[in-house]
Formats: C-alpha cells, structure tokens, sequence
C-alpha cells in the first residue's frame, strides 16, 4: 500500500525557500513603507509652509526685516491649518511642535519660509 505524502526532506526544502524569499522581500517591504513615511513628512512640511505663506501674504505689515517664527498651533488658531487635525509625524507617530522660520533675504528683498523643528522668535 502505497500513500501519497510528502517526505521530511521536501518538508525541509519547502521551509528553507519560504525563509530565503522572506529573507528577500521582508527588507524591500520596510525600506518602500519607511520611504512612505519620509515623503508623507515633507509632504506635512511643505503643507505647513505653504500655510505660512499664505499668513505672510495676508500679514505683510507683521513681517520683520530680519528673523521670526509662525507655529503650528499659531496657523492653526489663525484658520491657515485644519484646527480639527493635529499634525502628526509619520516618522514617529507623534505630535509636530515645529515652526516656520520667516526670513528677509535683502538681497533679493523678499521673505524665505522654512520649516523647523524648535521655534525661537515668535512673529508679532
């Protein structure tokens, strides 16, 4: 009598391809998510940013002609963020407390706006 099973050795063979593909694609997975997540986060800067800009365009005479910071609880309160959301970092799943850095550049005699992580000079 003769049954149809597989043998330990096949079992085995079988186990070790499963590994050596998880071994593969496993990391390729995590980079692509943590990629996501990157993006997602300028993406969340960018937003804020352009927020700013949109107070700065609206604010003019509250601009200084050197260095200040709008927060992100600030555009919030000011309608130039959905109040509803809290801003989240992807990257750590916590809460963004950065600013934006508005400064004068004489030179080309108009205003940069980047984002930071700590605020310093409050504007206004």
């Amino acid at each position: 009598m003769k049954t149809k099973a597989f043998t330990l050795i096949e079992l085995l063979a079988v186990i070790v391809i499963l590994g050596i593909l998880a071994t593969i694609t496993v990391p390729t997975i995590v980079g692509l998510i943590n990629n996501s997540k990157e993006s997602t986060l300028e993406e969340q800067k960018n937003t804020i940013v352009d927020a700013a800009n949109r107070w700065g365009t609206d604010n003019v005479k509250f601009l200084p002609e050197t260095t200040c910071d709008l927060s992100i609880n600030f555009l919030k309160k000011e309608g130039y963020l959905d109040s509803e959301k809290e801003v989240i970092d992807p990257t750590t799943d916590k809460l963004m407390t950065g600013c934006v850095r508005i400064t004068f550049d004489s030179y080309n005699n108009q205003y940069k706006y980047t984002y930071v992580n700590e605020c310093s000079n409050a504007c206004k």
